[in-house]
């Protein structure tokens, strides 16, 4: 009796992660995420989102502490001063960082 009883939860577990897992890959282009997103917290909360990053200079939140770029350009360059002058560190479209160690960015 224990046997079934287990037998068909692994089977109910099985089906529904089927089940989410198919709802997730069927879900349309548009529900995905698009551009460039800065996250703090260990990527949990988001703090800014640029839907199609343009290459001007754009500040930087304080608590901004690393960022996902999903789509539409290739890299981010960060600045330490609010101007986008001085020394540019590339970073590419994933990267994490110390909150507050960047003032500006600009992504191309």
């Amino acid at each position: 009796m224990l046997r079934t009883r287990v037998r068909i939860g692994a089977g109910l577990v099985a089906s529904t992660v089927m089940a989410v897992g198919l709802g997730v890959a069927a879900s349309p282009a548009s529900a995905q995420p698009s551009g460039l997103t800065f996250y703090s917290t260990s990527f949990t909360v988001e703090v800014l989102h640029v839907d199609s990053p343009t290459g001007e200079c754009t500040s930087l939140p304080a608590t901004a502490s690393g960022h996902v770029g999903w789509s539409g350009f290739t890299d981010v360059v960060l600045y330490r001063s609010t101007d986008c002058s001085g020394y540019a560190t590339s970073t590419g479209t994933l990267r994490t960082y110390r909150a507050g160690e960047f003032a500006s960015f600009r992504a191309y």
